[in-house]
């Protein structure tokens, strides 16, 4: 009977015990833990970070990401935010043996030739790897975690339990407590190229998983048995601070994750605890959000705006006191409060009084947010913020008669100089380059140590940007120009880049092509694959472009723009805008891409490049599946060339066809091999007016727009 007794009470125990457990007793495997080192100045880590949430999502609740700003990257320029959890998160990264960024230990794992210095940190593309081989195998121990915060104290309680379903290898086991943030604004370099789906509407990047501190210390706290049924049970609290760097905890973006590791080293398993928010009594939580319908300029002159916001009541109560504010650029708020009810699913919009914005890139952030010693506390303060997005203003008055521009003085990726303003709109990296990356002058025909610099390599087709000066008045002048030095490699030799000059005379709504060079004739070197293009002496060419049409003209805006075609890439410096530039003109073009100097002093073009540029450039040219064409000159007077680039042996038929589809004159119906074909035709017998050359073979059919003007 005793031992009856015995078992009874024993039973009994191990039920009440694994009634008070909300950590798993069924064993499982191990799940990821993602140690991603990372910094605000490194290009590729939010391609990192893309890769590490598309493995979060792909496998629910078995991934742990923990985002550690350190190192040389992350080291905050003046004015911006220091995201470092620093000596914590340099000791990490210390102990993985990383060699560049972005990099990342899975579990601290050491995996056969996946580490960059034969340590546990991977470059990205082998996290996937690693975190499959995680996931596959059995882990020894569960672990979970249960976390409380009171809005009034700023305490976080953490209730943390670790269940082995097996004996622990080694006996050595430490449990960690981490805590993270989540949707922190600030500047993120390569941002919008590599993971334009984190990008806030004002231009910065919203940073996820950061990691901010360990409640159990660098390397945890000791769990004393590690055997089959043990079970470890330990509660931490922490006073969230105001602040760790300056950077704002923001208690409702908050999270904890929990894992147990080998030492310092082997992490076994971890996961994601659960986080409760405990509010005082008579407090509302509540969801205000943020978007803006503010007029943007209608021209780059126009600097007068009227700063608006829509705010909307996402709660299911009525809102009768919060307060808005926008911001423009880095200024002070300009705040609003409300005392207007805001019914539950309603919106109101509210407008500021107009402002004169200044010459430049400008952006205006908009915020709503409640206000100190009401009832109220918005916890989901990650939709407050709206942007105007990024908007460019010239001054409407000219600032010069004539201009200068070398590019030096200025640091290294500057966006722009002095009265002039990128056009970016992809947010490439187009901008003042110096010798950082080259480690010699790459300024115009190696004079000099700075230029401007179009990133092409790293662009797509169809990308752009422009450098736009402000207004510069040619009313007392004549002979204007432009003068300037380019250097651009193409890679394959069958890119075609753009550099286009255009101009205007309405304060950017309208703009006339002036210059454009294109393809073989923009290149000034031989290609160049794989590799970023840097120009040395012998690399550079000197242009001319007529302005003189806008002589006398007192609101001249000079745009020159970069388009990339899949080519290396290209920098211009020693651009001059002034009078007397424009010589009499002494060069001819044929019509048929063929220049020579009449010796008269009559010619149409200043210079033999201008010419040249002139006779071979389209403004029509596109790339097709069977290869690249080019069209020209266009307009025709009596004879054209179309230049062909197949890729692969076709027969093709080429003819002329009117605007109405009717064909007017065939020009081929022949074999073609693999290569560049220069085909001539006559026009001398058509009417003046617009005709399609159409060329098709079996597999595909395309039209050429051009006009006839005799």
């Amino acid at each position: 009977m005793k031992k009856l007794i015995t078992l009874t009470i024993a039973l009994f125990c191990v039920s009440f015990l694994f009634a008070q457990n909300f950590v798993s007793t069924t064993p499982e495997n191990k799940n990821i833990v993602l140690e991603e080192f990372t910094g605000i100045h490194c290009v590729y880590c939010p391609d990192g970070h893309l890769m590490a949430q598309n493995l979060y999502n792909a496998n629910p609740g078995d991934v742990v990401l923990i985002n550690i700003h350190t190192g040389s990257y992350a080291a905050p320029s003046a004015g911006e935010p220091d995201f470092r959890a620093d000596p914590l998160g340099s000791s990490i990264a210390g102990q993985s043996s990383l060699s560049g960024y972005p990099a990342g230990t899975i579990n601290r794992h050491l995996f056969a030739g996946l580490g960059q210095s034969g340590g546990t940190a991977m470059s990205r593309s082998s996290w996937a790897s690693a975190g499959g081989q995680i996931l596959a195998q059995p882990s020894c121990v569960n672990v979970a975690a249960e976390a409380s915060l009171n809005i009034s104290t700023r305490v976080l309680t953490v209730d943390v339990e670790a269940y082995y379903t097996d004996n622990s290898i080694t006996s050595t086991n430490k449990i960690n407590v981490v805590l993270l943030q989540n949707n922190i604004e600030g500047p993120q370099t390569g941002g919008a190229t590599y993971n334009p789906g984190a990008m806030l509407p004002n231009g910065n990047y919203n940073h996820q998983h950061m990691f901010r501190h360990l409640l159990t210390g660098q390397w945890g706290d000791d769990i004393t048995s590690t055997t089959t049924t043990s079970l470890f049970q330990q509660t931490y609290t922490y006073t969230i601070p105001q602040d760790l760097n300056g950077v704002a905890y923001d208690l409702f973006n908050l999270e904890v994750a929990v894992f147990v590791a080998e030492g310092n080293q082997e992490i076994l398993s971890g996961n994601m605890g659960n986080m409760t928010h405990i509010v005082p009594p008579g407090i509302n939580l509540i969801d205000l959000s943020a978007t803006t319908n503010m007029s943007l300029p209608a021209s780059y002159c126009d600097n007068l705006i009227t700063p608006e916001i829509t705010v909307i009541n996402n709660s299911a109560i009525a809102v009768d006191t919060f307060e808005v504010s926008y911001t423009l650029n880095s200024g002070f708020p300009m705040k609003i409060p409300v005392y207007t009810p805001l019914a539950a699913g309603a919106t109101t919009t509210i407008q500021w009084p107009s402002v004169t914005v200044p010459s430049g890139t400008n952006t205006i952030s908009y915020n709503v947010a409640t206000m100190a010693l009401t009832s109220f506390i918005d916890n989901m303060p990650s939709n407050n913020l709206a942007s105007s997005g990024s908007f460019n203003i010239l001054s409407p008055t000219a600032f010069a008669t004539n201009h200068t521009e070398g590019f030096e003085g200025y640091p290294n990726e500057t966006p722009a100089p002095n009265n002039a303003i990128l056009v970016n709109p992809q947010g490439h990296r187009v901008f003042i380059i110096d010798p950082t990356f080259s480690g010699s002058n790459v300024g115009g025909f190696g004079n000099t140590p700075n230029s401007f610099r179009w990133q092409f390599i790293q662009m797509s087709g169809g990308d752009e940007a422009s450098l736009l000066f402000e207004k510069i008045d040619f009313s007392n002048s004549t002979g204007n120009g432009i003068t300037y030095s380019y250097a651009h490699a193409l890679q394959t030799g069958f890119e075609n880049d753009r550099l286009q000059i255009l101009v205007s005379t309405d304060c950017g709504i309208t703009w006339n092509l002036e210059s454009q060079l294109i393809g073989a004739a923009l290149a000034t070197t031989n290609p160049l694959q794989g590799n970023n293009f840097y120009p040395v002496a012998s690399d550079w060419i000197t242009d001319i472009v007529d302005l003189s049409a806008y002589d006398g003209n007192a609101d001249v805006m000079i745009q020159i723009k970069g388009i990339c075609a899949g080519g290396n890439n290209l920098y211009v410096d020693d651009i001059e805008i002034n009078s007397g530039i424009v010589v009499s003109p002494s060069w001819d073009c044929d019509g048929l891409g063929t220049c020579s100097d009449p010796g008269t002093g009559q010619g149409q073009y200043s210079t033999l490049n201008a010419c040249q540029q002139a006779c071979v450039t389209s403004d029509i040219t596109e790339t097709i599946l069977e290869g690249d064409f080019i069209l020209f000159p266009n307009p025709i007077t009596n004879k054209g060339t179309l230049q062909l680039n197949i890729e692969k042996t076709m027969s093709l038929e080429i003819g002329i066809y009117d605007v109405l589809g009717k064909k007017v004159q065939q020009i081929e119906n022949n074999k073609y091999l693999k290569g560049i074909h220069n085909i001539s035709f006559d026009t001398s017998n058509l009417e003046s007016g617009t005709y399609f050359i159409k060329y098709q073979s079996n597999e595909m059919v395309n039209n050429v727009k051009f006009v006839v003007s005799h």
